[in-house]
């Protein structure tokens, strides 16, 4: 344990008047209603005046003064009247939830009234953070102070300026400092308690938000659906959910239902987040300011990393190794574990932007548009670079020596020794991978340090932890924890060479069905807990840089795989040519078409168990498998031609028909078939199987999109007949929005017109396509590779 010196009190402020309570919770206070009240004074101002974002401003000039809002009036002289018991009632339950409203309402739309906050809560900031209403409190003044206004009355008018500065008059005459002191005062009070706070249940999330305004980031969900543009970030986003403290209706306790499959309801929706730069007032974005919140940013974070005041390099303090401790322990910590991860990605980001240039820019944009929760596919996370203090961070956390060669070349696996030398070169490193992997917090950590790693100590942390070894790579996949670290380390694969590593390890793993049909112990009360996520990592895996002999074995394993689960789980003695036939199935595996219904978890419906009908029948599918048979679809064309026929063969219209109309599937499935390399042949075996239910698939929210995909992947005599079968429907598709944008995609209604008019609105559809992926540089990249490879070879040849 790391010796520190003991941490100085922090000032407590005194038990809140009853009186301002009770004055405090008769305040009819209303956001949404002071927004309104807003808008319409600045709508009523000469135009000449300033506007909000918004844009509103009337195109009249009233010769009447406006009335200034009563509500901002009276949020600015209840902060006013209360700003010597403000941290006090900051504290308490109920007048808590009414302060976070006014210093809601009173900062977007005055700047004077976040320094009047700042002001009054000067010397308590601990004490809030520790509190369970005043940490709520703090982390939203601090969120709010920085925001711009959605617009700010006092350069507007000259009354709202008068208004304001008499409401605070009392401390404005106190002559304070300006908006970021302020704010530097604030977070320095942090500085001595950080360590405290880390493991503080209330603290970690106030010292979270103010790492991130430090940083000048904040965390938004990647999979969040796009928001309206002229709305206020007020209204919409990060900002509108920034209040904390919420007073919920008392409710009987009830029974939780149970938990769904992936992808059916949105309680299932997993949560990931992405880094944004924060917008922030003018004053926060001054040179000087950076200066300053860079440097107590970098002593927070020595304070919480037991390195202040001692000189911190990759590998621990100097070119001292440490063994685990107590920072090791804060990892597997509830509160200090989701802090140290948010640390490592914000490092990483300062790290990218600081080197950023025009075409990382561009290649930031492509990254956060990639991310499909429908597929699991996750935004990729900002890399740190050798040197930076993301480094040292992760050196010390992983107890990692510094002077042990990290680069590819010293990993490559060339004998079997190799990873049980790297192991020996590292005297804490294997350990505390292997420790981390199984625990809850310290899993994620884990993953964070795999997606914001160089390539090269990627490979050496696969190398010390062992996931090159069968044996240990086995263990974690087994284990309830460390089966989601093997997913990140495929999904984070970063060469060639690496794939082939893992494939070697994972084909044994596979084709003894244990990661299949999981019956070990588990934490989980699921008897039968399968590991499908690692078979989809290693799909995706082997489809995204994989070799044709990588992606052939792993297929093999799994089919394999199958073929085992179903000779262990049959229950009848087979007579001697019957075990001899299973033999020779298990060696070769089974067939597509009979490892289509169990990787997806659904078989194929009769008509008497609803398979025909369209409604009544709730559609599940394995979510994992979905995924991995998408991959599937990638292969190469040897490969995945008898995944693709056996899918359209082994299930029959109806359920085609489902999985067409199913979010999950209609992603994973029917995505994988229409818009990967062999659509050409799946767009003719689907349109011949669904063929007659197509019109009810075009009026449909998710199916009209399998529609449209199935148009344009269709050769010109099909196209043809699938119009002609919509046109026999405009009535169904007219009724909404979905059958309309079908007809329009399909140029239904220029069929009727004639032949022609037909060709002629497909051919303008074409050209706008065409365009549309000049423009994004949609299939250029692969295009160019292959013929680039070929020129290659050709000169090579010549030469």
């Amino acid at each position: 344990m790391v010796d520190e010196a003991p941490a100085p009190e922090y000032g407590r402020p005194r038990r809140p008047n009853p009186e301002t309570v009770s004055y405090l919770r008769g305040l009819p206070l209303d956001e949404t209603l002071a927004s309104h009240q807003v808008r319409a004074y600045v709508d009523r101002l000469p135009k000449t005046a300033a506007t909000d974002k918004g844009g509103h401003n009337s195109q009249e000039s009233f010769h009447e003064p406006p009335e200034y809002p009563p509500l901002l009036a009276a949020t600015h002289a209840a902060l006013s009247s209360i700003h010597n018991e403000l941290a006090s009632l900051s504290c308490e339950e109920h007048s808590s939830v009414q302060i976070e409203t006014l210093v809601r309402i009173a900062c977007r739309f005055s700047n004077t009234a976040k320094r009047a906050v700042l002001a009054c809560m000067s010397g308590y900031w601990p004490f809030m953070c520790t509190h369970r209403f005043g940490s709520h409190v703090a982390q939203t003044v601090l969120r709010c102070v920085v925001a711009e206004c959605q617009v700010n009355l006092e350069d507007v008018d000259d009354e709202a300026r008068a208004i304001v500065e008499d409401s605070y008059s009392a401390l404005l005459s106190n002559e304070i400092d300006e908006l970021p002191d302020l704010l530097l005062k604030a977070l320095r009070e942090l500085r001595p308690f950080a360590s405290e706070l880390a493991v503080h249940v209330c603290g970690t999330h106030v010292l979270r938000s103010a790492i991130s305004i430090l940083a000048c980031v904040e965390f938004v969900d990647a999979y969040s659906p796009a928001g309206n543009d002229n709305a206020s970030e007020w209204d919409a986003g990060p900002l509108a959910a920034a209040r904390r403290g919420k007073i919920k209706d008392k409710k009987k306790k009830r029974k939780k239902p149970a938990a769904e499959a992936e992808g059916d309801t949105s309680q299932s929706r997993q949560e990931v987040t992405i880094m944004k730069r924060l917008s922030v007032l003018s004053e926060f974005q001054s040179d000087q300011f950076v200066s300053n919140s860079m440097v107590l940013l970098k002593q927070i974070i020595d304070v919480i990393s037991f390195t202040e005041g001692k000189k911190n390099t990759a590998g621990g303090v100097g070119k001292k190794v440490f063994p685990p401790g107590e920072l090791q322990q804060r990892t597997c910590h509830p509160s200090a574990g989701p802090l140290l991860i948010q640390i490592i990605r914000i490092l990483s980001h300062l790290d990218e932007r600081s080197k950023q240039t025009t075409k990382n820019k561009s290649t930031k944009i492509e990254l956060e548009s990639t991310a499909d929760r429908r597929l699991g596919v996750l935004p990729k996370e900002p890399q740190y670079s050798h040197g930076s203090d993301a480094e040292a961070l992760v050196y010390r956390l992983l107890c990692w020596d510094a002077t042990v060669a990290c680069t590819e070349n010293s990993h490559v696996d060339d004998g079997e020794n190799t990873v049980n030398d790297e192991t020996k070169q590292q005297p804490y490193a294997g350990d505390v991978i292997y420790g981390l992997s199984g625990e809850p917090r310290g899993s994620i950590l884990l993953e964070t340090i795999l997606r914001c790693c160089p390539d090269s100590f990627h490979d050496a942390i696969c190398n010390a932890g062992g996931f090159y070894d069968e044996k240990t790579l086995r263990e974690y996949a087994y284990h309830s924890v460390s089966n989601f670290v093997v997913q990140a380390v495929l999904n984070t694969a970063r060469s060639r060479r690496q794939v082939s590593k893992f494939v070697k390890c994972l084909t044994s793993i596979t084709e003894d069905g244990s990661i299949i049909y999981f019956t070990g112990d588990d934490s989980s009360r699921n008897a039968t807990n399968k590991r499908m996520g690692i078979v989809w990592r290693t799909m995706e895996m082997c489809a995204a840089m994989g070799s044709s002999q990588d992606q052939e074995q792993i297929i093999h394993a799994l089919m394999r795989g199958y073929a085992s689960i179903s000779s262990t789980t049959d229950g009848k003695e087979p007579d001697n040519e019957g075990s001899k036939r299973k033999k020779r199935s298990k060696a070769k595996g089974l067939s597509a078409e009979e490892c289509i219904p169990l990787l997806l978890g659904m078989k194929p419906a009769s008509i008497e168990d609803g398979g025909g009908l369209d409604h009544g029948i709730r559609l599940v599918l394995d979510p994992a498998g979905a995924r991995a048979l998408h991959h599937i679809f990638h292969f190469s064309d040897r490969l995945r031609s008898d995944w693709v026929k056996g899918f359209v063969k082994v299930y029959g219209q109806g359920d085609l028909v489902r999985i067409a109309n199913d979010g999950l599937g209609s992603r994973c499935i029917m995505d994988g078939l229409l818009d990967g390399p062999s659509k050409s042949v799946a767009s003719k075996l689907l349109y011949a199987k669904l063929s007659g239910r197509l019109s009810f698939l075009a009026a449909e929210r998710v199916g009209h999109h399998v529609v449209i995909k199935l148009f344009r992947a269709l050769p010109m005599e099909e196209k043809a007949a699938l119009s002609l079968e919509l046109s026999q429907s405009l009535n169904r598709l007219g009724s909404n929005a979905m059958g309309r944008s079908v007809m329009v995609s399909c140029a239904v209604k220029e069929y009727l017109e004639g032949e022609n008019v037909w060709k002629a609105a497909l051919a303008k559809q074409e050209e706008k396509d065409n365009w549309l992926k000049e423009i994004v540089g949609e299939d250029d990249d692969e295009e160019n590779a292959k013929s680039g490879k070929k020129r290659k070879r050709k000169k090579q040849k010549g030469e």
